[in-house]
């Protein structure tokens, strides 16, 4: 494959020329000054932009389908198959809170549709649990269930761990609960990479959670304890904390603008990881929907309820969204986006070595968008993934039948 564009977001830079991608993996970069002739079928997209492939490590469901309690593969497949469609290259599939035994089951599942080796579309590099040792008073989502919630513990994490079979490669957890420094350096040792969130941590029980293997802050702004004058608490260690990465919901719905702004200002490009946090609603058409385990409201304006309450029941905005929202009304250079949308998430999670930016020896990950930010091509491993005149977004009409008429 040998992609041609004026305009290809390179590691070192924007490029008009060529990408030469063999066996998956990025072989030459080719400004056009200096082409001769293309080794293989030119693939033009003209003035169209080349950024790296989307990766998204927090992302529960999207387009009627879910990772988070799914038994059935073809749930996992259709769901890939969705986020291709939205420019998603890779991608953690997210499980969250219910019971210890169903989401033991869930990462296996996951695990064994990973290793079945036939999944479409955007591929799924690993697992993310994002459960289930929450601090009750920012357990997020109206989650009202304290028996889901336990304190961390070496032995259930062995459980979580046993379960992804290798797979399990992130994990959300309160810091300054009992426990927490055990399963911390647990699940480090085991390869796992661990987030603060759902947390009431102080600025010293945070940066203690640092210390122990804490390596991110997850969904920065939502569901952790906030600045205070005589308190920082988790935004202020993220803030000062060098070590950490901050997960960043920029769907200007979770989070406004100039929140968004401070962050990444004072952060800086090289540790933001844009997440979209979607659930099953993404995609979907404005209503209400008799969704289990709650009822779930979609508003004109793209906010996903919990039906009868404000509590946002996760995001309908993708990633892409947030790279549009950066660079359009935030004016952000699409180089330094691209970073925050896919380097980044590699970084966290040990991989960009081999993705996360386009440069020579990676895979060939590629997100392929007009100026208005419609996905025309996902490529991932350099295999097209997703093209627009070809694929549908893969909606599921079993959703489309809850809701209300």
């Amino acid at each position: 494959m040998v992609i041609k564009s004026t305009r290809i977001y390179t590691e070192a830079g924007c490029v008009d020329g060529y990408v030469e991608v063999a066996r998956g993996r990025i072989q030459r970069i080719i400004p056009v000054e200096q082409a001769r002739k293309a080794e293989g079928h030119v693939f033009d997209v003209g003035d169209n932009r080349v950024i790296p492939g989307i990766i998204d490590i927090h992302t529960h469901g999207g387009g009627g389908w879910v990772a988070k309690d799914s038994d059935n593969p073809d749930e996992i497949r259709n769901l890939a198959r969705h986020y291709a469609s939205r420019g998603i290259a890779c991608f953690l599939a997210t499980a969250s809170l219910w019971s210890i035994e169903k989401m033991c089951d869930t990462i296996s599942f996951i695990a064994d549709t990973m290793e079945s080796g036939n999944t479409p579309g955007a591929k799924i590099l690993g697992i993310h649990l994002e459960a289930p040792f929450f601090n009750h008073e920012k357990s997020g989502a109206g989650f009202q269930t304290p028996e889901w919630m336990p304190n961390p513990s070496v032995e259930m994490a062995k459980r979580f761990v046993a379960a992804g079979r290798g797979h399990l490669r992130y994990l959300t957890l309160a810091p300054e609960l009992p426990g927490a420094e055990e399963t911390i350096k647990y699940l480090t040792s085991a390869g796992v990479r661990v987030a603060a969130g759902h947390t009431n941590a102080t600025y010293d029980e945070l940066i203690r959670g640092v210390d122990w293997g804490v390596s991110s802050i997850a969904h920065a702004g939502n569901a952790i304890r906030m600045i205070h004058q005589r308190e920082p608490g988790v935004l202020g260690a993220m803030l000062l904390e060098d070590r950490l990465f901050c997960e960043l919901i920029c769907d200007f719905i979770h989070l406004h603008p100039q929140f968004v702004r401070l962050v990444i200002n004072n952060k800086g490009t090289d540790r933001i990881v844009m997440v979209a946090d979607t659930s099953d609603m993404a995609g979907m058409e404005t209503g209400i929907y008799d969704t289990k385990p709650r009822v779930t409201e979609m508003t004109p304006e793209g906010v996903v309820y919990i039906y009868g309450s404000d509590v946002m029941n996760g995001s309908s905005k993708y990633v892409l969204n947030g790279v549009e929202n950066l660079v359009e009304r935030l004016g952000y250079p699409m180089e330094e986006v691209a970073k925050m949308s896919s380097l980044n998430a590699a970084r966290l999670l040990g991989m960009e070595r081999e993705r996360g930016s386009i440069r020579v020896g990676k895979y060939g990950d590629f997100t392929i968008l007009t100026d208005d930010y419609e996905v025309l091509y996902t490529i991932s491993e350099g295999v097209v993934v997703y093209d627009a005149q070809r694929d549908d977004a893969c909606l599921n009409p079993e959703l489309l039948k809850l809701k209300r008429r």
